[in-house]
């Protein structure tokens, strides 16, 4: 429902209760995090454990562990979260289940240029396989968008030259190990406040890097 509202979900409340005192969770704490990673949550979240507990640290690495490995047998498929048919009744709603649909068929990552995150965030909730990079000029969004599940946020000054924009994206990706060279991205330009255009527009293409 959160998804399909465009919301982000954030799971919290005292998950690792016991690391307030403890070094180790308890088994039960370990499965709250990894249903609510399965359940396909943006985000969980510390409060008490790090706020005012004894072993802050190994409370934040437990749960980054947990995440992590629950992530990794999550099965991915060509088909994108069904999000409802309200939710893909709109341009830009129909643009991104269909982008995330390529980047699940040809096992890409998709680049995505955003000023106000609203593509990134899109594509988030329809939970494609592969990463979701999310170039943007503004720090603000940057940050907003680091909450959202499978988008790593990069901030980047746009270019006037699209092209240019897109090169200096790719490598980017590639000078910090995040693509391989030879691997296939799929570029996405969010078209609700268009960048390199004067109108509205939608734009996706595969390139290899």
């Amino acid at each position: 429902m959160c998804r399909s509202m465009g919301k982000a979900v954030i799971v919290a409340t005292n998950m690792l209760e016991s690391m307030i005192v403890h070094p180790t969770p308890t088994r039960a704490e370990v499965s709250d995090i990894a249903i609510a990673v399965r359940e396909g949550a943006d985000a969980v979240m510390l409060s008490g454990e790090t706020a005012h507990g004894k072993f802050p640290l190994k409370a934040v690495k437990v749960m980054h562990t947990v995440a992590l490995r629950t992530e990794a047998t999550i099965p991915g498929g060509e088909t994108p979260a069904d999000l409802g048919q309200a939710f893909k009744n709109h341009m830009s709603e129909m643009f991104a289940y269909h982008a995330t649909m390529m980047s699940n068929t040809l096992r890409t990552s998709i680049v995505v240029f955003t000023r106000t995150g609203f593509m990134a965030i899109l594509l988030s909730h329809y939970r494609p396989s592969g990463t979701i990079f999310a170039f943007t000029d503004e720090e603000r969004v940057r940050q907003r968008l680091a909450l959202y599940q499978g988008v790593c946020p990069v901030q980047m000054e746009f270019s006037d030259d699209a092209e240019k924009t897109f090169g200096n994206a790719l490598s980017y990706l590639l000078k910090h190990g995040m693509v391989k060279d030879g691997e296939e991205v799929a570029l996405v330009q969010s078209g609700k406040h268009p960048i390199w255009r004067s109108q509205s527009t939608h734009n996706i293409q595969v390139r290899k890097i």
